[in-house]
């Protein structure tokens, strides 16, 4: 039996934001078997309802694709008479009542209906969850996505899918029975809920009777001057009260499976990479088996340099059906 050996591809791969080079191992005839080591016990590998530094990477990614391929859209802001723009829209969804079911069966009997709604009924393709606990203990989820959903059609659509587990029913017997006698005001909110805000909120729910708790929230970002930063710190936090059972984020399967624009380091890229660097002089990282160039593919957009942008401008029409010119402005 020949003694196997291997060789050294240089790889490079291309994403919205960074130019990334590293080696991959080929074996010749086969990868030599290695005896499995396992360096943590397992009630170590265990998140414990944190979001692991593999799993903010991930997530970090996928917002860049998800940020890069949303267009500019626009609505009108009735507060000023005029339009304002916004890339992502930032959804926040709440249980309308107590918790009585575990965390993965809200999941699976209501955060994934309302995502397949979402998709179905406004066309969403690229989504990002997460999944976080209130201070009362509940589950309550966060979505970012690439459409701008109306206010009152998304709370609607929401309460409809609770009320499968009957959420939005026991929320409207405690409704009735905590006002039985009429309004009442609650102190304990006094500070972050006004006494005016919780007559009209009183008058409001009592008209519909109770069928139509405020358990949704949605607003795009358009405020915020860096959205990646923002975006990424909220959905990979750390910072809840208690563990969340089972998954902590998740996403279209498109953004769950990002391997880039990878291509061989010839010498035809390793000259256009070389230029490249010496024009732009971006900020370059080199660890002890790999090197990110931080360099924003819309920079080579227009210019000599046609092999890496045209290398990832056809992953992103394979892997996302996205056609790179749909994007009008600069992310």
């Amino acid at each position: 039996m020949s003694k196997p050996s291997f060789d050294v591809i240089p790889l490079l791969s291309v994403h919205p934001n960074a130019i990334n080079l590293y080696n991959e191992i080929h074996w010749t005839p086969y990868r030599p078997s290695r005896p499995r080591v396992d360096h943590l016990a397992i009630s170590d590998k265990k998140t414990h309802g944190k979001v692991s530094i593999q799993a903010r990477r991930k997530v970090g990614k996928a917002i860049d694709y998800l940020l890069f391929m949303a267009n500019d859209k626009y609505l009108p802001d009735t507060a000023h008479g005029k339009a304002y723009k916004f890339k992502i829209a930032f959804i926040t969804l709440t249980l309308p009542s107590k918790q009585v079911h575990s965390d993965n069966e809200i999941k699976d009997v209501i955060l994934n209906q309302m995502l397949i709604e979402l998709k179905v009924r406004y066309k969403v393709r690229n989504y990002i969850w997460r999944a976080e606990k209130q201070k009362n203990g509940n589950i309550h989820f966060h979505i970012l996505c690439d459409r701008f959903i109306p206010w009152s059609e998304l709370r609607d659509r929401w309460n409809r899918i609770c009320n499968k587990l009957g959420y939005v029913e026991r929320y409207r017997d405690e409704m009735r029975k905590f006002h039985e006698s009429g309004f009442r005001v609650r102190n304990e909110l006094l500070k972050t809920w006004d006494y005016k805000s919780q007559v009209k909120a009183y008058q409001k729910g009592k008209a519909n009777d109770w069928n139509s708790p405020n358990s949704t929230d949605v607003h795009s970002l358009y405020k915020v001057h860096k959205v990646k930063e923002y975006v990424t710190k909220y959905c990979t936090k750390n910072e809840s009260n208690s563990e969340v059972n089972g998954r902590l984020w998740g996403s279209n399967y498109e953004l769950s499976d990002i391997k880039g624009a990878v291509t061989i380091v010839d010498e035809s890229i390793k000259s256009e990479l070389n230029e490249v660097i010496k024009e732009f002089k971006p900020r370059i990282y080199t660890g002890d088996y790999f090197t990110v160039i931080h360099l924003s593919i819309q920079q080579l957009q227009g210019t000599k340099y046609k092999q890496l942008y045209k290398l990832f401008s056809q992953y992103i029409t394979d892997h996302f059906q996205f056609n790179i010119q749909q994007i009008t402005t600069t992310n």
